[in-house]
């Protein structure tokens, strides 16, 4: 390994042996591995300390080392014996090979401590910009769930939505999730612990309540509509708060450069209009006629209603609802206003009963559906 190779040519350098091409490749590969050149400079600094004898202690590490000799089979004595020569040249080259060894012995030594230490603090001191633990569920196109928050909170989470939270801290002081897509909320009350909700246009505070969002990024509008209780709505870039009482229904367009759709199936209570920011309007939830479920959260009970909308925005919703790229090739059909319910209904029979009402022809290729005139 690499990194054996950079300790095998530190010791033939302190010791005076490296060639120059060896201490070439020695200071490349610290630079490929950074994590050593603090340790490395240590030893080297370390070997250049003066030792002062001890010859109980080097005597001692001499014969820990003549009897590891012995284990493997080699004797000292017995070598002597067959030469008569055998002592290490003369006793000062004794004393000073023992020494080195004692010496290389107690700069190994430091080089373990000074490294398990630098590791330590490398991958085990917190980083001041540590992520912050974040719990996230998301669901697919075609899929919905239901989750339940730290608090007792129940959340339906609608096709292809993502709901985020932190992990650690939710609940300490306020309850805060984020979410892109679309929502209902059954919120646990707790006063003292306020549960806001993060959008990209709007933010949510509330208390104890019942309530739906709708977030999608390529929708045409954000949507807040509550079922009962109260919510407090803070506008991106506004100073304006604005307070829901049941059954209303705020809707932001997303679009600041164009007013909302005049046919939105409902009578608007207010409206703010103004050139530099975005249109909002205070409205009923809207019943549907056959049963007077209510169409904003329809979802939550498995069904997909639509009362007077265009038909390109009923080709957005089924786009989630199904799982499937919904295109329409005609400017006119798009702005076709539908008004029906799909509950257990297939993909081909729901286009089948929109047909009933608007004349079109559609193509179904793998997973993508073309309507045309």
């Amino acid at each position: 390994m690499q990194r054996d190779r950079i300790w095998t040519l530190m010791s033939r350098k302190l010791s005076g042996e490296a060639t120059q091409a060896e201490l070439q490749e020695l200071d490349g590969l610290i630079k490929s591995y950074p994590e050593f050149d603090m340790p490395t400079q240590f030893v080297t600094e370390y070997w250049s300390i003066p030792t002062e004898n001890d010859d109980d202690f080097l005597e001692a590490t001499f014969h820990l080392h003549e009897e590891r000799l012995k284990g493997k089979g080699y004797h000292l004595n017995a070598v002597q014996a067959e030469t008569g020569s055998f002592e290490y040249e003369h006793v000062q080259t004794q004393k000073k090979s023992k020494k080195w060894l004692a010496v290389v012995l107690m700069a190994v030594l430091f080089f373990v401590i000074v490294l398990g230490i630098f590791s330590y603090n490398k991958y085990n001191t917190p980083s001041l910009e540590q992520p912050i633990a974040k719990s996230e569920i998301s669901t697919k196109n075609g899929s919905r769930t239901k989750i339940q928050l730290p608090d007792g909170t129940s959340v339906w989470l609608n096709s292809s939505s993502k709901l985020t939270y932190d992990n650690e801290n939710f609940g300490t002081k306020i309850r805060e999730v984020s979410l892109v897509g679309e929502a209902y909320f059954d919120v646990v009350k707790n006063p003292s612990k306020p549960f806001i909700i993060h959008t990209s246009k709007m933010d949510i505070k509330v208390l104890g309540t019942v309530f739906n969002v709708k977030s999608y990024p390529t929708d045409k509008t954000t949507e807040t509509s509550l079922i009962h209780g109260s919510v407090e709505v803070t506008l991106n870039d506004r100073q304006e708060k604005i307070m829901l009482k049941p059954n209303e229904k705020l809707i932001i367009n997303n679009d600041d450069s164009k007013a909302l759709d005049a046919n939105t199936g409902t009578k608007s209570k207010k409206v703010f209009t103004t050139v530099t920011k975005p249109i909002i309007e205070l409205s009923h939830l809207t019943l549907y006629p056959s049963d007077n479920s209510i169409v904003e959260t329809g979802w939550v009970n498995n069904k997909l209603i639509f009362t007077n909308e265009t038909l390109e925005d009923i080709a957005a919703k089924m786009q989630r609802w199904y799982s499937k790229t919904i295109i329409i090739k005609n400017e006119k059909l798009k702005k076709e206003l539908l008004t029906g319910s799909f509950q257990n209904e297939t993909m081909q029979q729901a286009l089948k009963a929109l047909q009933f009402t608007t004349r079109f022809n559609y193509r179904i290729e793998k997973d993508t559906i073309t309507i045309t005139k």
